[in-house]
C-alpha cells in the first residue's frame, strides 16, 4: 500500500486536532438555482452558536470521531459483520459501506442536535427501533442501501435534540441493542494507494483516508435545510458522501460508492446522468422526517478507474445545489 495520506489536512482533520470551532453554514446559491440564497437568509441559523463537549460525548458513546464546521461526526463500523457481497461483484466491508455515522451539532443554550444512522443485521432492526423510542429519540427511516447484498444489511436513521451528554447516553443505549464492537477509534496513520487530494479536487469536497485505504469525500450542500425547526449544518449527515476503495496496490482500480443528497427536482437529472455512465443504482429514500425541503438519498456503485469515476460523479453533482 502506497503512503498517500493527504499532505495538507482537510477541514475535518484540522478542526479535530484543535477540538473543533463552530463554523457557519454555506448559504450561497448554486448558479443553477437562482433565488436559493434569499430563501436561505430568511431561516434562523441556530447552529451558529454553542460548543460541544467532544471528549465527553466520545467517552459516553465509546467511539472517537472528528469535528468539522463545529459538528462532531463519529463513524461506527460493523467489524462483527465482516464482508458483504454486493451488486456488480463488489465486496462491501466495515470500512466500505458497512458502517454508520453519528453526528452532534451544537445549538443555543447548551443544547445539541443529533442526527445519525446505523448499519444493522436483520435481527437487530426492531430492538434498535424500540431503543430509539424508549430513549426519547426520533425514529426517522428504515431501509436498505443496496439490493442483492449477502447478507442483507439494513440501515436505521434517528435523531434527537437535548443536552449533548444526555443525547450521547441515549445514543449509547441504542448501540447497546446491537452487537457493534466497542470501543472504536479511527486509524492513527491511514494510508492508501489513491490520491485523496486529487479526488477531493475533482469532486469539490473534503477527503479523509480510513481503514483499508478507503478515501471518503464529503461534498456539502449549498442550500438551507431545516429539520424539526432547526437549521441543520451540511456536516450533520445531510451532505453527499462518496466512498472510494482501492482494489489494487497502485490505485488504478477502485470501487466507488456515492451517496447522493438530493432535492426532488434534482433526482431525475442525477439518476439519468449516473445511469448513462452505467452506475448501479441501489436505492432512493428519505432519511429525515419533518425536513424542509425534503431531501432524498440515493446510493450507487461502480468499479473502474477512480479518477474517471470521480469526474462522472462530479458531472451528476453539477445538477445539484452542491459545492
Amino acid at each position: 500500500m502506497v503512503d498517500r495520506s493527504p499532505q495538507k489536512k482537510s477541514r475535518r482533520q484540522a478542526l479535530a486536532a484543535t477540538g473543533g470551532a463552530v463554523g457557519g453554514v454555506l448559504l450561497a446559491a448554486s448558479p443553477l438555482f437562482d433565488g436559493a440564497a434569499g430563501a436561505a437568509a430568511s431561516v434562523a441559523s441556530e447552529h451558529h452558536h454553542g460548543h460541544l463537549p467532544v471528549h465527553d460525548i466520545e467517552e459516553i458513546v465509546e467511539a472517537e470521531g472528528s469535528v468539522s464546521g463545529g459538528v462532531l461526526s463519529i463513524g461506527i463500523s460493523r467489524d462483527d459483520i465482516g464482508d458483504v457481497k454486493g451488486p456488480m461483484g463488489v465486496t462491501f466491508t466495515p470500512a466500505f459501506e458497512v458502517d454508520g455515522t453519528l453526528t452532534f451539532q451544537p445549538l443555543h443554550g447548551g443544547r445539541a442536535f443529533f442526527n445519525g444512522d446505523l448499519a444493522l443485521k436483520v435481527d437487530e432492526t426492531n430492538p434498535v427501533i424500540d431503543a430509539i423510542i424508549e430513549n426519547d429519540l426520533v425514529f426517522q427511516a428504515f431501509h436498505q442501501h443496496y439490493d442483492d447484498m449477502d447478507p442483507q444489511i439494513w440501515f436505521i436513521h434517528f435523531r434527537g435534540t437535548g443536552t449533548p451528554r444526555k443525547l450521547a447516553r441515549s445514543v449509547r443505549k441504542v448501540l447497546a441493542a446491537t452487537s457493534t464492537p466497542l470501543p472504536q477509534t479511527p486509524p492513527e496513520h491511514p494510508t492508501t494507494s489513491l490520491d485523496p487530494d486529487r479526488l477531493a479536487a475533482i469532486l469539490h469536497g473534503d477527503a479523509e483516508v480510513g481503514d483499508e485505504g478507503v478515501v471518503t469525500v464529503t461534498v456539502p450542500r449549498n442550500d438551507t435545510i431545516v429539520v424539526d425547526g432547526i437549521q441543520v449544518s451540511p456536516e450533520a449527515n445531510i451532505s453527499t458522501v462518496i466512498e472510494i476503495k482501492p482494489l489494487d496496490f497502485v490505485g488504478h482500480v477502485a470501487a466507488v460508492a456515492p451517496d447522493f443528497s438530493l432535492r426532488s427536482d434534482e433526482i431525475q437529472r442525477v439518476v439519468a446522468t449516473m445511469r448513462k455512465d452505467a452506475f448501479h443504482v441501489g436505492c432512493l429514500y428519505n432519511q429525515e422526517t419533518a425536513e424542509t425541503p425534503q431531501l432524498y438519498f440515493a446510493h450507487m456503485v461502480k468499479v473502474g478507474e477512480p479518477y474517471v469515476l470521480a469526474h462522472e460523479i462530479r458531472r451528476a453533482l453539477d445538477h445539484t445545489r452542491s459545492a
